[in-house]
């Protein structure tokens, strides 16, 4: 196990699992050991820019793990930060903070509480409080974190509103979601819900076109006037758009196709299709 400082020195908490020892760093004072909390209901961030943007967030952060030897600017940085905020710090060998982070890390990681999550109506009413025509996306079994996570920066990025994902046959929003989004995940709104069919159906309730992504859309994407509050669906990685969402959508558009591979990652089909609603957007105003 590895370092581990605190910088309140009158702080003790109280943990589920495991001990720490507390060391000095920053000026703080040595203090007694300690046991840090463990929630199931934590997330682990990793890689600066995520770390940074969930920072700023509303969700508390419980730890902030350092891989020993990593030291850079926008690591100190963020070390100040968790002095200032009386959040712990513990530095691990550089074996064991890759077993528990993998390589895709950056030498920095944080243990936050979830991220808080709007209900349909709520994401919905934001939506059209942000926008006269608003564009929400839907995913329809997106099993890839590193998709999800892309998709999710691009949303963020491109003006996008929302997010609304299935509670079931679906990436889970993870560490490695949130650090391909860059931090984006800290910036849009993300709802789950049972079923994507009923999400859709309370959608056109209040007065959303309902477009799905599908090779075999009538229309091209270029064309299509993204003019009214619009749920844009996107599907899987292998199947696409299940037959019984296809039925849901009110048209399908489609990405035109040069070339021989004739089809596009989805996380890539989602950033054209969202940079073209900007664009439209831009255009209109």
């Amino acid at each position: 196990m590895g370092q581990a400082f605190f910088f309140d020195k009158k702080k003790t908490e109280q943990t589920h699992d495991r001990k720490i020892t507390l060391c000095p760093h920053q000026g703080g004072t040595l203090s007694k050991e300690i046991i840090l909390k463990s929630d199931r209901s934590d997330h682990i961030i990793h890689g600066i820019h995520a770390l940074n943007e969930a920072l700023k967030s509303s969700r508390t952060c419980r730890q902030i793990l350092v891989e020993e030897g990593k030291s850079n600017k926008r690591i100190e940085s963020l070390l100040n930060e968790a002095h200032d905020r009386n959040i712990a710090v513990e530095f691990l060998p550089k074996p064991a903070f890759s077993q528990r982070f993998g390589s895709q890390h950056q030498g920095i990681a944080g243990i936050f509480s979830a991220k808080a999550v709007m209900d349909l109506a709520q994401l919905i009413d934001h939506a059209l409080a942000q926008s006269t025509t608003p564009t929400l996306v839907l995913l329809d079994g997106i099993q890839d974190p590193q998709n999800l996570g892309a998709i999710i920066r691009s949303a963020e990025t491109l003006g996008i509103h929302g997010l609304i994902v299935p509670q079931n046959r679906s990436a889970r929003v993870n560490s490695t979601v949130a650090k391909c989004a860059a931090g984006a995940l800290e910036l849009l709104p993300v709802t789950t819900v049972s079923n994507l069919g009923n999400a859709l159906r309370a959608l056109k309730k209040a007065g959303f076109w309902c477009v799905g992504l599908d090779m075999a859309g009538e229309s091209s994407c270029f064309d299509y006037r993204f003019d009214a509050p619009t749920a844009l669906v996107a599907g899987g990685e292998h199947k696409g758009l299940r037959p019984i969402i296809k039925k849901d959508c009110d048209t399908l558009i489609r990405i035109p196709m040069q070339g021989q591979t004739q089809s596009l990652n989805v996380s890539a089909s989602c950033a054209i299709v969202f940079y073209e609603i900007l664009r439209q957007n831009k255009k209109a105003e």
